[in-house]
């Protein structure tokens, strides 16, 4: 990387303190209009940025954009996610897990929205979410738009983090106790998002034969959703 000779592209060196401290070094660093992630095991495919960034330019009232994702695997195409390309305020579908609208780190923002905001640390897994949902729940909110292009090459490893199902647990049980402090979400969003949750947890242990474990998780949530511990 430092011998690359673009005086747009800036290199940092740090340890290695997690995604989200990387992340939140590059927003401390970044100048353009737009900013946009991209993970470690991932890649953007040709047109990825300029897809995005003729979005933005073309629809000023539009804050974040998506856009569909390939995932692979092994070298092999698994399946392709693809947005809603509806405009709308995305704090609600956010909270409500809305796949439609949400598949990862992959949006492209205006660097004006995020402000002093920050994706947060010690955790692993939901960061990614929690940060776009503490934005989405600010007084100006981010309205949501969506190219169908392919923006994003989700590359799923066998020891990517997403094989972490206690750091999944965690990162969910994060975002519930992140929700339950935002006075907008309603009682409803609430629900939908906690059912989502436990559905996904109770599940994927369950699919891993650990029916303890499962019903362990499934006591863990219920424990933060009414008591917030």
């Amino acid at each position: 990387l430092n011998s690359l000779r673009d005086s747009r592209i800036k290199v940092i060196h740090q340890k290695n303190k997690g995604v989200s401290s990387a992340r939140n070094s590059g927003l401390d660093v970044a100048q353009g209009r737009y900013v946009t992630f991209l993970d470690a095991d991932d890649y953007l495919p040709p047109d990825a940025l300029k897809l995005r960034c003729d979005y933005l330019d073309f629809h000023p009232e539009v804050d974040i954009v998506n856009g569909s994702v390939d995932v692979i695997s092994r070298g092999k195409l698994q399946r392709r996610y693809v947005p809603d390309v509806e405009i709308m305020p995305l704090f609600t579908r956010l909270v409500r897990l809305d796949q439609r609208f949400f598949f990862s780190v992959n949006y492209m923002l205006r660097r004006s929205k995020i402000g002093a905001e920050r994706f947060p640390v010690g955790i692993s897994h939901c960061e990614d979410i929690i940060f776009f949902l503490l934005l989405a729940s600010q007084s100006a909110g981010l309205m949501y738009g969506a190219v169908k292009d392919v923006v994003y090459t989700y590359c799923i490893q066998p020891d990517s983090a997403m094989a972490n199902l206690d750091g999944i647990e965690n990162g969910y049980l994060e975002l519930l106790r992140v929700t339950k402090k935002i006075p907008r979400v309603r009682s409803g969003s609430r629900n939908c998002q906690c059912y989502k949750v436990t559905r996904i947890m109770f599940g994927e242990w369950v699919k891993r034969k650990r029916p303890l474990r499962a019903l362990l998780s499934f006591f863990k949530i219920f424990r933060v959703f009414f008591f917030n511990k």
